[in-house]
């Protein structure tokens, strides 16, 4: 594994990744990021989550970094931004209002908010909101949940936005044009004045496949999806219920 003489940072997804199944992580897997900092890795959170959905692990880790919403929001260690990229409040009041009654359920992450159009959502600290006439605020990402992708596609072109499927397909996210986590990586570097192969990327989802392929490390979680699987050079031997990231760093990087 010649590659990994020259890390230095090291990307981390979340779920499904870093996390455990019940969203949990080990104290095992919490000591070896902590003696990859003492040897001058750098740990970055790369997720969809937003900054203030991931809290909870990030005072539990005190990443050197973080990146949230898919690419959107870049963090020092502190949480002050470095980059800020989101879709403007007219698009997004339009786009909302045009969407919620074509989808079953809709939701927005602002720089401050989750709204959610279900008022039985309660994860990511949620505040119900009524989009008939639509919400005119910034925003990272537009989530609705539709079986029809085509006139959300035809939004996507329309407002010149990432689409991204997920979720057996029936999920679909609405960024800034080429917001996504490899490219998020790229401005990271960019920022600090890192190279590509400084990086090690893990991951297990469709979006994170492409930051997987193009890291100087990246490596697929056992429990990646099979597409994931199939085109990754790196596997971690244990799941991300058995501290898959963590026994592979300890193995091939400290």
């Amino acid at each position: 594994m010649e590659c990994s003489k020259n890390i230095k940072y090291l990307f981390f997804d979340l779920d499904d990744t870093l996390l455990r199944k019940n969203r949990t992580i080990s104290n095992y897997t919490i000591s070896i990021l902590k003696k990859a900092q003492e040897k001058g890795f750098k740990i970055i959170f790369n997720t969809s989550r937003s900054m203030q959905n991931s809290k909870r692990y990030i005072d539990i880790i005190h990443p050197d970094y973080g990146i949230y919403s898919g690419g959107c929001h870049i963090v020092d260690k502190d949480g002050n931004p470095m980059f800020v990229n989101m879709i403007d409040k007219k698009d997004v009041k339009e786009i909302t209002k045009f969407l919620f009654p074509r989808c079953e359920k809709i939701s927005v992450q602002t720089y401050s908010h989750f709204y959610a159009s279900d008022k039985e959502y309660k994860a990511q600290n949620a505040i119900w909101y009524d989009f008939t006439n639509g919400l005119e605020e910034d925003a990272f990402k537009i989530i609705c949940c539709t079986p029809d992708l085509n006139f959300v596609k035809d939004v996507a072109k329309k407002y010149n936005l990432e689409l991204q499927n997920y979720l057996n397909g029936s999920w679909n996210r609405l960024s800034i044009k080429g917001a996504t986590k490899w490219n998020g990586v790229l401005k990271f570097l960019e920022i600090v004045g890192g190279k590509v192969d400084e990086t090690s990327c893990f991951g297990d989802d469709i979006g994170d496949e492409e930051m997987i392929q193009k890291s100087c490390l990246g490596v697929a979680m056992k429990n990646s999806q099979p597409q994931v699987l199939a085109n990754a050079k790196n596997i971690t031997i244990y799941s991300n219920d058995e501290d898959g990231v963590a026994h592979f760093i300890e193995k091939n990087l400290l």
